[in-house]
């Protein structure tokens, strides 16, 4: 009751600090079983609160490794496919000389730190020289267009580069302008100060990414050493059937190899092939085609046909006929003929998705995750009809026990 001298703050004041004592005896005598609850809704109640603690401990943990995404993920997935090189090295130590342990160490600091050496090395290169010609490129382009000021207006070459670019374009470009030359001109420059930009921010967070690396160094050494053990007690924390999470964590790992060699491994030979045939025959730009290439890859279909294919026509329009022909030849081969045997020998019908369903995966990974989505998106598509898979034959199943419990 509200009183003109303030007696219900004094009852407020009063009352609370008795409130809490209160409900410490109470949650004190629920745990040790003083007050009678019957036996189910006090199972009930411990249920429901574990399952909350155990949620809010789950939150605050993802919370917490939530800034280590990147590096927990290629973490686990550099261990799975590397695991069984190292496995093979460590099974022809011999356990019972001495020393054993301390070779166990050293292989695997071996392992993590050559991995990303191997990997880190080659990618700082390649990103490197392909921001150069990525620069160089434009600068190309917008040479030719002030050389060439009627191209675009007057070729048969310069419409089909229009149609292209008003197909695709998002209102980057004003097609419509009377002064053509001059908007394509300021876009190229725009997107070449772009790129400058976008590599100085890349130097700028150097630091970062070499602090990722010595957490993947420093993880993947842990894997390594403990990574069976790590991985059964996930497997006994999740509350799955152990026949199910058995095919589950087993899935996961084929899956991981069979991307990685199937999809990845091939991609980059065709843009390492790619790369090879486009420098013997000097074209500018060659890696940054070949990195393009490795993406087009993936493509179902036509694939790196879509890179090498109007290349080798332009060589052929403006350079040499023989050397077009020789060109496409070359990338016919060495490129696209060679991936239909590459594919199915490392993926042999283990991944039985259809390219289609692949492509898009990547895609929406990429835009998902980033280039982490570029293995996550298919993984997570493949993982799915793996998990439903297991769910309609577990269903499958029910009837079966019931028959036979019957009989």
């Amino acid at each position: 009751m509200i009183t003109p001298d303030g007696s219900c703050a004094v009852c407020f004041s009063i009352t609370i600090p008795r409130l809490f004592p209160f409900c410490q005896a109470l949650l004190i005598s629920l745990l040790k079983g003083t007050i009678f609850i019957p036996m189910d809704n006090k199972r009930t109640l411990q249920t429901v609160f574990m399952f909350a603690l155990f949620a809010l401990l789950f939150v605050l943990i993802l919370g917490m490794l939530h800034p280590f995404f990147t590096v927990i993920l290629w973490t686990i997935l550099l261990y799975i496919i590397l695991n069984p090189l190292h496995h093979r090295c460590v099974s022809r130590l011999n356990a019972q000389k001495k020393l054993y342990e301390f070779r166990r160490h050293v292989l695997a600091g071996v392992f993590s730190v050559g991995t990303l050496i191997i990997i880190i090395g080659p990618l700082i290169t390649i990103a490197t020289l392909l921001v150069q010609q990525m620069l160089s490129f434009l600068h190309a382009v917008e040479d030719f267009i002030n050389r060439n000021p009627d191209f675009l207006t007057s070729s048969e070459i310069g419409k089909s580069v229009l149609g292209f670019i008003d197909r695709f374009n998002l209102d980057f470009i004003d097609l419509n302008s009377t002064d053509l030359r001059t908007n394509l001109i300021k876009f190229i420059q725009q997107y070449s100060s772009r790129i400058v930009s976008t590599g100085a921010t890349v130097l700028s967070s150097t630091g970062n990414f070499l602090v990722s690396v010595l957490f993947v160094t420093f993880a993947l050494y842990f894997c390594f050493l403990d990574g069976r053990y790590l991985a059964s007690l996930l497997a006994q924390a999740i509350p799955i059937n152990p026949q199910y999470m058995s095919a589950l964590m087993k899935k996961f790992a084929e899956i991981t190899r069979h991307l990685f060699s199937g999809y990845i491994l091939v991609a980059l030979y065709q843009g390492f092939a790619a790369f090879i045939i486009m420098s013997i025959f000097r074209v500018q730009g060659s890696l940054l085609f070949a990195v393009i290439l490795m993406f087009a890859s993936f493509i179902p279909l036509f694939g790196a046909a879509l890179v090498w294919l109007p290349m080798g026509i332009v060589i052929c329009a403006t350079d040499s006929l023989l050397k077009g022909i020789l060109f496409l030849v070359l990338c016919g081969i060495c490129v696209s003929f060679l991936d239909n045997f590459l594919r199915p020998m490392f993926l042999k019908d283990r991944i039985k998705v259809h390219p289609l369903v692949i492509f898009f995966a990547i895609l929406g990974g990429l835009k998902v995750f980033g280039m982490n989505g570029l293995l996550l998106g298919p993984m997570i598509i493949i993982l799915f009809f793996t998990v439903l898979d297991l769910l309609v034959n577990s269903e499958a199943a029910v009837p079966t026990e019931i028959t036979d419990s019957a009989e």
